[in-house]
C-alpha cells in the first residue's frame, strides 16, 4: 500500500538529519525534474534558492528549542529552470535520545498568490505617491456615527498626528480658520442639501504656520429613507493656487501704479479700434478735450511725416490681433512734436473673443535721443574700429568663453571657449600668451603687449594687441577686455629686413674678403719691384699681374654701382638691332679662358643665327657674361656648361645649363635677391657677392624679358632661362656705322698738374703721365696748386675732389677764373653718381673719372686732345 504523500499534489520530501534526502514523493520528483530514486542521496539545498539557505536553517534551529514544527516561505527550482515561491512546512521527529532525527518537509506553491500581493502593494504605493505628489487626501463621513475616515494624506493636510485614519466629525470642523466657519457650514449645508457631487475651497486654521487654502470635491449619498448616510470624497491643497491668484492681483495693481508713475498715457480701444482716451492726462499733454481724439481723431496731433506710418501700423496689429507698438511723433501742446512710443494688447473673453484693447502712449523723446547718440556713438567707434583694423576680445572668466567684436574678419570663430581658441594658437605662443592672461586676471600690469601667432593655410598671421580687467561692483574679476590688431605685414616686413640686414652684413664681410685678394697680390708685387735690383727684370710679369688684380677690384665695384644705378633707375638703354647669337659667342669668348682653366666644356647651340632683339648691346653682354661666369664658377673641373638659343614667333629663350653644385630649395626663391648668396667656402670655390643674379634680373626686366631658374637640388645642376621679345625684320633699322679712325697724328705734350692728398696715387699718376711725354707736376694740398699754378701755367689739372683743405670743386673754381679755357680740368673722385657728376660740371669741370681711373681711357683723352681748350 502506498504512503498517502504518494498521491499528494504537494511537494513532500523527508530527509535526515544531516540534510540528505531519503525520501521525495512523485510531484516532488515530476518538480525537480529528477526521477525518485535519483532524488535520494541529494542534499535538500540542491533545490532551494541559495538566499533562502539560511532561512531554513534557522526554521532548523528553532525546531531543536523544542518546537517540532516550522514554517519558512522559500524558492524551490522548478524543472524549467524557474524559481518558485512555496511555504514550506518543517515537521521534526525526535530519535531514542530525544534529539532531531529526520525532517520531514511538505511545500505549497504561493507565487501566483505572492505575486498578486506585490502587485497590490506596488499599485498602493503608486496611489499612495499619487496622492502625496498632488498634496490630496481621500476621506469618507459617516454621518450616523460622525466619524471621519480618511487617508494619511489626508490627516497630513490637516496637520493630525501620523497615522490617524479616523477622527470625530467635530475635530475635523474645528480645524477650519475660525473667521470661516460659519461660511464653510453654510457653504456645505447648501451642497448637502442638493446631493449629488459638490465643490468648494476653505481656509484652515495653521497655527503657527501660514494659513492652508483646501478645496474640497465630494459626493453625498442618503438611505432609502432620504436620510443623510455618508459623504465621500478627496481634498487638496490650492494654497500655492491661491498665492499666484494674490500675486496676479497685487501685480496688476502694481502694474497699474507703475503705468500712472511713468506719466504714460492710457487708452483703451473697441475691437473696431475706435480709440478712448482714459483720464485728463491726455488733455494736459494734447491741450485739447479728450473727445478731440476719440475713435481716430488721434491722427490729427500725428506728425504729417508719421501719420501714414502710424495708421498702417495700427491697422496691422489690429487684422493680426496680437500685441503690436508703434513709434511716432506726436504734437504737445506747446506745438512741440514728441517721440513718442504707443504699445497696445488685446484682451479676450473666456470665448477667446475680443472684447477690447488696452494701450498706453509714452514719451520716449529722452530715450530716442539717447539712443540715437549712442547709435552715432557707436557708428563712429565701429568705423575707427575698422579702419585701425581691431579686433575687440573678451573673454568671460566664469565661463571661459570669448566673443569677438572685429573691425575686419574674426581671426578666431565667435563663441569659443578659452581653450578652445589656446589651441589655435601657434605652439611656440601658447605658454607665453597664457602667462600674459593668467597675470592680467590676478589683477596684476603687464606693463606690455602681447603677440601671438595663428596659423593659417597662407602661412603665419602675427597677432598684437593690450588688455586689461573688467572688475565688478564687489571687486571681483568679472571678464578680460583686450584689443587685438593683425600685425602680419608688419612683422614679415620686420623679417625680411632682418634677413636683409643679416645677407648685408654676410655681403659685407665677403666685400672684404673679395677686396682683400687682389691686394695681397698687388702688395707682394709691389715688394718684389721694390727688391729687384734691376726693374726690368720680371716687371712686365708684375705690372700684368698688378693690372689682372685692379681689374678684378675695378669690376667689384662697378657692380655695385650698377645694382644702385639700375635701382634708382639711372641707367638709360641705348636700344639697338643685336644678333642674340652673336652676343651669346662673345659672352662664351669673355669666360672661355676661365672655362679652359678648369678644364670645363663648353657647348653653344644656337638654331637660328638670324635671331634679333631689341636692346642695349653693352647690357646684353653684360647678362649673358654674368650667367656664364656663375655657370663656370660653381661647375666643378671637367663639368659641362650648354647654351642654347630658341626661338619662336614672339620670343627668344636663351636657355643655360651646367652640371654644377645647384641651388638647395632654401635658397632658390632668393637667388635673385640682392646680397643673397649660395653656401660659401673659405677658399672662395663657391658663393659669391649676392650682386651678379640681381643685376641681371634688372637687367633683363629693363629689356621687357624674364629670367627663371630651376634646380633639382644640390649636385644636380642649374637652368637658367632668359626670355626677351624678338624683333622681326620689319621692325629693325641700321645701326648707326662707327666713323673711320682718324689717321694718326704725332701727340702732343702738355704740362700736368696732378693734385691729390693720397701721395701713392699722385705720384704714380705723374710717373704715367711722364712716360706719355707730358711734363707734370704733383701737389699735395689745395694750398700747394694754388701756389704752384701760376709758375708753372699747367695745360691741364687732374685734381682729386676729396681734398682735405680746400675741396676740389673750389679748387677748380680758383685754378680757372670764370670765362678762361685753361686749364682744362679734369675731375679724379671716388664719387660717380649722377649728382657728383651734376656738381662737378657746375663746378667747371671738363671731364670726370672715376677711381680707380681707367688708365687706358685717361691716356686716350689726352692724346686726343689738340689743344688744352677743350
Amino acid at each position: 500500500m502506498h504512503d498517502p504523500a504518494h498521491f499528494l499534489p504537494s511537494f513532500v520530501w523527508r530527509a535526515d538529519r544531516d540534510g540528505t534526502i531519503r525520501y521525495a514523493n512523485p510531484w516532488t520528483s515530476r518538480y525537480l525534474g529528477f526521477p525518485a530514486a535519483e532524488l535520494v542521496g541529494l542534499h535538500w539545498k540542491t533545490f532551494v534558492h541559495p538566499d533562502d539557505i539560511d532561512r531554513v536553517l534557522d526554521a532548523v534551529r528553532q525546531m531543536r528549542d523544542g518546537t517540532l514544527l516550522g514554517n519558512v516561505e522559500v524558492r524551490l527550482l522548478r524543472a524549467d529552470g524557474e524559481y518558485r515561491w512555496h511555504v514550506l512546512h518543517l515537521q521534526a521527529e525526535l530519535d531514542a535520545n530525544g534529539r532531531i532525527g529526520n525532517t520531514m518537509g511538505v511545500a505549497t506553491d504561493v507565487h501566483e498568490a505572492r505575486h498578486a500581493w506585490a502587485m497590490y502593494e506596488a499599485s498602493e504605493r503608486r496611489l499612495q505617491a499619487a496622492f502625496q505628489g498632488a498634496r490630496m487626501g481621500a476621506w469618507e463621513w459617516d454621518m450616523k456615527n460622525r466619524v471621519v475616515r480618511m487617508t494619511s494624506q489626508l490627516a497630513d493636510l490637516y496637520g493630525f498626528p501620523p497615522g490617524t485614519d479616523a477622527i470625530a466629525l467635530s475635530d475635523l470642523w474645528d480645524r477650519v480658520e475660525t473667521e470661516y466657519r460659519d461660511l464653510f457650514q453654510q457653504k456645505l449645508d447648501e451642497a448637502l442639501q442638493h446631493g449629488g457631487p459638490f465643490e468648494f475651497d476653505f481656509l484652515l486654521d495653521g497655527g503657527s504656520s501660514s494659513p492652508r487654502w483646501l478645496r474640497m470635491r465630494g459626493h453625498a449619498e442618503f438611505d432609502d429613507q432620504g436620510t443623510l448616510a455618508r459623504v465621500y470624497g478627496v481634498s487638496f491643497d490650492i494654497s500655492k493656487q491661491r498665492a499666484a491668484e494674490e500675486q496676479l492681483s497685487l501685480s496688476e495693481r502694481r502694474y497699474r501704479a507703475l503705468v500712472q508713475s511713468t506719466g504714460a498715457l492710457v487708452w483703451s480701444a473697441g475691437p473696431d479700434g475706435d480709440i478712448r482716451p482714459a483720464g485728463d492726462d491726455w488733455s494736459r499733454f494734447t491741450g485739447d478735450e479728450v473727445v478731440r481724439l476719440s475713435d481716430w481723431g488721434w491722427l490729427d496731433y500725428v506728425h504729417p511725416d508719421d501719420r501714414d506710418s502710424a495708421r498702417q501700423v495700427w491697422l496691422d496689429v489690429l487684422q493680426r490681433g496680437t500685441p503690436g507698438s508703434s513709434v511716432f511723433r506726436l504734437r504737445r501742446y506747446d506745438g512741440q512734436y514728441r517721440m513718442v512710443l504707443a504699445q497696445a494688447a488685446p484682451l479676450f473673453d473666456s470665448h477667446g473673443k475680443l472684447q477690447e484693447w488696452f494701450g498706453t502712449t509714452t514719451d520716449v523723446t529722452a530715450q530716442y535721443e539717447a539712443q540715437a547718440a549712442i547709435e552715432a556713438r557707436s557708428l563712429r567707434l565701429s568705423v575707427a574700429i575698422q579702419a585701425a583694423r581691431l579686433n575687440i576680445v573678451t573673454l568671460d572668466l566664469a565661463s571661459s568663453t570669448l566673443s569677438f567684436e572685429a573691425g575686419v574678419e574674426p581671426p578666431i570663430d565667435d563663441g569659443l571657449t578659452y581653450d578652445e581658441a589656446l589651441s589655435r594658437v601657434h605652439p611656440d605662443d601658447r605658454t607665453t600668451l597664457e602667462r600674459y592672461v593668467h597675470s592680467v586676471a590676478e589683477g596684476n600690469d603687464p606693463r606690455a603687449n602681447f603677440e601671438f601667432r595663428l596659423p593659417n593655410a597662407g602661412g603665419e598671421q602675427w597677432m598684437q594687441g593690450s588688455a586689461l580687467l573688467q572688475r565688478g561692483t564687489d571687486g571681483k574679476p568679472l571678464r578680460i577686455i583686450a584689443s587685438v590688431i593683425d600685425i602680419t605685414e608688419r612683422k614679415q616686413l620686420e623679417l625680411m629686413l632682418r634677413d636683409t640686414d643679416r645677407r648685408k652684413d654676410e655681403f659685407l664681410a665677403m666685400l672684404a674678403h673679395e677686396l682683400r685678394n687682389p691686394l695681397a697680390p698687388l702688395r707682394t708685387a709691389i715688394a718684389l719691384l721694390d727688391k729687384q735690383p734691376d726693374p726690368a727684370v720680371r716687371s712686365q710679369e708684375l705690372i700684368d699681374l698688378m693690372r689682372r688684380q685692379v681689374e678684378h677690384m675695378t669690376r667689384i665695384v662697378d657692380d655695385l654701382l650698377e645694382v644702385s644705378r639700375i635701382t634708382h633707375g639711372r641707367i638709360v638703354l641705348q636700344l639697338e638691332p643685336v644678333l642674340v647669337g652673336t652676343a651669346v659667342y662673345h659672352a662664351v669668348e669673355a669666360i672661355a679662358a676661365m672655362a679652359e682653366a678648369r678644364h670645363q666644356q663648353l657647348h653653344v647651340n644656337v638654331s637660328d643665327p638670324t635671331v634679333w632683339v631689341s636692346g642695349d648691346i653693352t647690357r646684353i653682354s653684360q647678362i649673358f657674361v654674368n650667367i656664364l661666369n656663375n655657370a663656370s664658377k660653381y661647375t666643378p673641373e671637367n663639368g659641362h656648361i650648354t647654351v642654347t638659343v630658341e626661338a619662336d614667333g614672339e620670343s627668344v629663350l636663351i636657355v643655360t645649363q651646367d652640371t654644377g653644385t645647384g641651388i638647395s630649395a632654401e635658397l632658390l626663391p632668393k637667388v635673385f635677391e640682392l646680397f643673397s648668396q649660395g653656401e660659401r667656402t673659405l677658399d672662395r670655390s663657391s658663393g659669391g657677392l649676392g650682386i651678379g643674379l640681381s643685376l641681371v634680373k634688372k637687367l633683363v626686366e629693363m629689356h621687357n624679358g624674364t629670367i627663371a631658374l630651376h634646380s633639382d637640388g644640390p649636385n644636380l645642376g642649374t637652368t637658367v632661362t632668359v626670355r626677351l621679345p624678338r624683333l622681326h625684320h620689319h621692325e629693325r633699322h641700321s645701326a648707326v656705322a662707327l666713323s673711320a679712325p682718324a689717321p694718326g697724328r704725332a701727340p702732343i705734350a702738355f704740362r700736368l698738374l696732378v693734385v691729390d692728398d693720397n701721395r701713392d696715387a699722385a705720384d704714380s699718376l705723374a710717373m704715367l703721365c711722364e712716360s706719355e711725354g707730358h711734363a707734370v707736376r704733383v701737389a699735395y694740398s689745395s694750398a700747394e696748386a694754388l701756389e704752384a699754378a701760376p709758375r708753372f701755367m699747367p695745360d691741364v689739372a687732374l685734381l682729386d675732389i676729396g681734398l682735405p683743405d680746400i675741396d676740389g670743386y673750389e679748387l677748380a673754381k680758383q685754378l680757372r677764373r670764370k670765362g678762361d679755357t685753361r686749364p682744362l680740368l679734369i675731375a679724379i673722385t671716388g664719387y660717380g653718381q649722377t649728382e657728383d657728376r651734376l656738381r662737378a660740371q657746375s663746378a667747371g669741370f671738363d671731364y670726370h673719372f672715376v677711381k680707380p681711373v681707367n688708365i687706358d681711357s685717361l691716356l686716350k683723352l689726352l692724346a686726343s686732345l689738340t689743344n688744352p681748350a677743350p
